[in-house]
């Protein structure tokens, strides 16, 4: 079935299925592929008999397959259709994750974790084109569903673990890899029966060449949402990896400053959704300036009240506004061009924000140790939103139809579903 008839779009598909496909997606990606390994690593490092620093370099492995390959993802997705990479990357990811539950040694591991980053890759920024393209007027709370995925998946990884560890004792870890993995192979097909490519012309061979730098990569409406990704990115980690120390070295105890985390955890998962229905209605750019400004103040506050009740609040008003600043990110970076660059420009937007995850927490160990403690990196991360504020202020009001009618109109081709 062609996705244009008589030159007109065909009717959209069911929004609903379309949700459910692409949570089950982001689930096995994102947070299997890419999130759970933090859960699962002391007990995979126990087995394996590995290093901490050797634990540290399988996570970074993971993230290289996919900064590697992520803006490649955007450009085949153009050429080979969006569906087909998001199956074939699903299905990467789920060998992935059953070739983990039989790794014997630290080199076979990095076979694997390198086979899940590439994964995710091909399968995460097709999966956010298909979105976007079948529903554009409703995209930030399709985006938000995506990426509400992540914290699911996480989620899932700290319920399982404790049972599988219980029931399987030291290959707890092995049993769990195995069953992401078939859990993935199902959510392959859920994507294959349920997706379709989405109704966006695609460029001539000719156009990509010539085009790309000026369209996407030095576009001055992409590098400025590349600018704001990026600066998010270098402050996202830096709760994660240092929040629960600061709570502990204010006296709270362990299990309460589980509970604290876990707060904004769970309320992470609804962040994405909901920012996303709110930008719809009132705007991308005003809700990403909110989202900034109350994530930069929830830092603040567990700097400045280093009690209970200032950490509660904090991780409180974190939890709602984290992926929800990742959602309007990632729906701003596919309305600043043409709908057929819409893969490559969140591609190329993603790159910035990898590169800032990279750099975040060595910057931040770096400030606890020669600068102010903990607090020091809490306040470095604070600072990091309140710039990316200011730099959202630039965007435009309007980021839709009005700018995108002056580019040019790539021709069609003939585009099968």
């Amino acid at each position: 079935m062609n996705r244009f008839v008589d030159g007109k779009m065909n009717q959209e598909q069911p929004i609903w299925r379309y949700a459910f496909a692409s949570l089950v997606v982001t689930i096995s990606t994102l947070g299997f592929g890419r999130m759970s390994y933090g859960i699962l690593m002391p007990f995979m490092k126990e087995s394996l008999s590995l290093s901490y620093e050797q634990a540290g370099i399988l996570a970074t492995t993971n993230s290289i397959g996919y900064l590697g390959m992520v803006l490649f993802a955007g450009m085949l997705a153009t050429k080979w259709g969006s569906k087909r990479l998001v199956v074939f990357g699903t299905l990467l990811v789920a060998t992935g994750l059953m070739y983990l539950a039989m790794v014997q040694s630290f080199s076979a591991s990095l076979v694997g974790m390198i086979t899940l980053g590439v994964g995710t890759a091909f399968a995460y920024t097709p999966l956010v084109n298909i979105v976007v393209g079948w529903f554009p007027q409703r995209r930030g709370m399709m985006i938000g569903f995506l990426v509400s995925g992540l914290g699911l998946g996480t989620l899932i990884s700290s319920m399982l673990i404790p049972l599988f560890t219980t029931w399987f004792s030291i290959d707890g870890w092995r049993y769990l890899w195995f069953v992401y993995g078939l859990l993935s192979l199902l959510f392959a097909l859920v994507a294959l029966l349920i997706l379709r490519d989405p109704p966006i012309p695609l460029l001539k061979k000719e156009q990509k060449g010539q085009s790309l730098w000026r369209e996407v990569y030095l576009h001055k409406c992409v590098l400025l949402v590349a600018i704001i990704y990026g600066l998010i990115g270098f402050a996202y980690l830096l709760p994660q990896s240092f929040l629960f120390s600061f709570i502990l070295e204010a006296k709270i105890d362990r299990f309460v400053a589980g509970q604290i985390m876990a707060l904004g955890g769970l309320m992470s998962i609804f962040s994405g959704p909901l920012w996303g229905m709110i930008s719809d209605k009132i705007g991308r750019k005003k809700s990403l300036v909110i989202t900034l400004v109350t994530g930069a103040a929830s830092m603040l506050i567990s700097v400045i009240f280093p009690v209970f009740i200032g950490f509660v609040v904090s991780q409180f008003f974190w939890g709602v506004t984290v992926v929800g600043m990742l959602s309007l990110i990632q729906a701003l970076s596919t309305e600043q061009i043409h709908s057929s660059y819409a893969p490559i420009a969140l591609g190329y937007v993603t790159v910035y924000f990898a590169l800032g995850q990279l750099f975040g927490p060595g910057l931040g160990g770096w400030m606890i140790d020669h600068i102010g403690g903990i607090s020091s990196a809490l306040l470095l991360c604070s600072g990091l939103l309140l710039l990316a504020f200011l730099f959202s202020l630039r965007l435009r009001k309007k980021e839709d139809s009005q700018s995108l009618h002056h580019l040019p109109e790539p021709s069609f081709e003939h585009i099968k579903s």
